[in-house]
């Protein structure tokens, strides 16, 4: 997945976050064994447990993309996001 600097972990966000801006009640999300979306479920229930609106999590992720950019930090999205979600 070389999409998003190969950031699976981003492309899975967005495109949850289109499913919910076309109102989608729920979307099915095959990870094909991607290592770093194995916590996936759990970053997403962690999320909705927060009741995060789109916009918090688009601001998370322009957050995350800027620190990235900058080089301050090399960790994954969703670790970067909590980091008690580890990707190993």
């Amino acid at each position: 997945m070389l999409c998003f600097w190969g950031r699976s972990e981003l492309k899975a966000m967005i495109q949850w976050l289109a499913a919910s801006q076309a109102l989608r009640p729920f979307m099915s999300y095959y990870t094909f064994g991607v290592e770093a979306l194995q916590n996936l479920g759990q970053v997403t229930q962690w999320i909705l447990s927060h009741e995060w609106t789109v916009g918090d999590l688009w601001n998370m992720m322009v957050e995350y993309s800027s620190q990235r950019l900058k080089g301050h930090t090399n960790l994954g999205f969703f670790t970067w996001l909590h980091p008690s979600l580890t990707s190993h």
